[in-house]
């Protein structure tokens, strides 16, 4: 059975009572309580209850992500709304400085170095680019760099190993790595006439770069050829998607930061072509015939945790790259009608959420 959500899907970032998200958050709440009574009274006995306490200095957080789209800004808002949960209100106990580098990656360092000169106690970077500029300017400080969105923390040389941090410098966080063979599998089971699949991406993002690298080497396994279209800028997106047009079965789009920012144009393109198009952000959803992957708050809720947990006293190099839980399939079911696609049984079956009639469906557990 399906049921219809209340709200539209950008309001995932919205709490529902009984959600893992609310839980989650709940207990950060009740669980900073605790702790921060325990340390009032801690302080008011030791000042012998006699006088004022000197108000603490406000931290100061900056936060970057590389470009502005739904599953960064959702990785944002998870980040500061995991701090809020544990007592840390915004303009008393902390001062957010939040920055976008607009896809630019000089734009990137010279943000990472005004966070500097503004002497910010942590830096959260959101995306692989962000976090490689963050390093560069803050490595062999002891202000903490906690990344989140980064899709091979080893490979883009922010980390020497995934499995032991204590190598560690000043900098660790959360991957959101896609497991790229099953979502080409998933675009082979969507019907026997896909064989070969085009993928747009910009090969200067690092992320990107890898994932696409990845697709080539699990095509074969699948039974399906890839053909690439490159993309260096959000400007040159539709025509690389265009450029694909009668040359590919089906389209897909991984976490490409360049891409994702200029997603219309790829739906566009796909529509024209009456292929389906798959992607793999949920945030992205509506744009799509249909999606794979993980849920980006979460995923800043991850990391708000990890910045708690390094604010509490935890070492970078005691904490290990956390990586994201199974991906999930949502299915855009208007995108679908409207190139005249039917879902399979089967692919319908394993799908979580569907978007049909302009709302979002959620499938209920028996």
């Amino acid at each position: 059975m399906w049921s219809r959500r209340e709200r539209a899907q950008s309001d995932d970032l919205i709490d529902r009572p009984g959600s893992v998200r609310m839980d989650h958050r709940k207990d950060i709440a009740e669980g900073a309580k605790v702790k921060r009574s325990i340390a009032v009274l801690l302080l008011v006995a030791l000042v012998g209850c006699v006088g004022l306490l000197a108000a603490a200095e406000t931290l100061k957080i900056g936060i970057c992500k590389i470009v502005e789209h739904p599953a960064l800004d959702a990785v944002e808002q998870g980040v500061i709304d995991t701090l809020t949960a544990a007592g840390y209100a915004e303009g008393v106990d902390v001062e957010y400085l939040i920055a976008s580098a607009q896809g630019d990656f000089g734009t990137a360092i010279s943000i990472a170095q005004n966070y500097q000169s503004q002497n910010v106690d942590l830096v959260v970077a959101i995306a692989t680019p962000t976090a490689q500029a963050a390093f560069e300017v803050f490595r062999g400080t002891d202000v903490p760099i906690i990344y989140g969105a980064v899709t091979d923390p080893v490979g883009a040389e922010l980390v020497p190993n995934a499995t032991d941090p204590s190598g560690n410098e000043n900098v660790t966080g959360v991957s959101d790595m896609i497991p790229v063979a099953a979502h080409l599998q998933l675009l082979k089971d969507l019907g026997s006439d896909i064989a070969t699949i085009g993928i747009v991406y910009n090969p200067g993002e690092a992320n990107s770069a890898i994932l696409t690298d990845m697709a080539l080497a699990a095509a074969p396994s699948v039974g399906v050829e890839i053909v690439t279209a490159t993309a260096d800028t959000t400007a040159n997106v539709p025509l690389a998607a265009q450029s694909l047009i009668g040359r590919v079965d089906a389209y897909y789009v991984t976490t490409d930061n360049t891409v994702v920012s200029a997603i219309d144009s790829v739906l566009a393109a796909s529509v024209e072509a009456e292929v389906p198009f798959l992607m793999a952000d949920p945030t992205s959803l509506a744009q799509a015939t249909l999606a794979a992957g993980f849920d980006y708050y979460e995923h800043g809720l991850t990391v708000g945790q990890i910045v708690l947990d390094v604010l509490s006293g935890v070492g970078t190099d005691e904490i290990p790259v956390t990586y994201q839980p199974t991906a999930q399939v949502h299915l855009n079911l208007d995108i679908a009608a409207e190139i005249g696609f039917e879902f399979p049984a089967a692919v319908i079956d394993q799908s979580s959420t569907v978007l049909y009639g302009g709302a979002v469906w959620e499938k209920q557990n028996p």
